[in-house]
């Protein structure tokens, strides 16, 4: 990595939002039309996802089609499991209209979780919520 990835890795690393410009959003950054397939069920993948606008669909796939399990937006990371272990993608997460994202390589991803405490914070705030999401889903099941 240059000592320029370096810097912006950094910026979005101890600025979060705040570092968000033209330059991040050319390098990291990638525009996805509705219905497009941003991470794979089943694929091996390291690329970690932070979404900087619109929505995406949380699905599994069952037989031809597609359940929606949840759907989450801006401000939010997908692909971060593959942070912790090499598992193959438990979902496949598709864009809900135009979704914009900055898109990270798990060094890139580990070189800001290691920097701030603050990236800390949001991973374990996202997968808390979606462990709370599936509670609560599997709880409605049961009623």
């Amino acid at each position: 990595m240059s000592d320029r990835d370096y810097t912006e890795i950094m910026k979005i690393a101890f600025q979060a939002e705040g570092a968000i410009n033209d330059e991040i959003r050319r390098k990291f950054g990638h525009t996805y039309q509705d219905k497009t397939i941003i991470i794979k069920e089943g694929d091996i993948g390291q690329q970690i996802f932070w979404i900087l606008g619109g929505e995406v669909y949380i699905t599994r796939r069952e037989g031809t089609k597609y359940k929606v399990l949840n759907t989450v937006g801006k401000g939010e990371l997908i692909g971060e499991m593959s942070f912790f272990d090499k598992s193959v993608r438990s979902a496949t997460v598709i864009s809900k209209g135009s979704v914009e994202a900055l898109v990270f390589s798990k060094e890139n991803f580990q070189d800001i979780f290691a920097a701030s405490p603050q990236w800390t914070k949001r991973l374990l705030a996202s997968l808390s919520s979606r462990i709370q999401f599936m509670i609560g889903k599997l709880n409605s099941l049961q009623h």
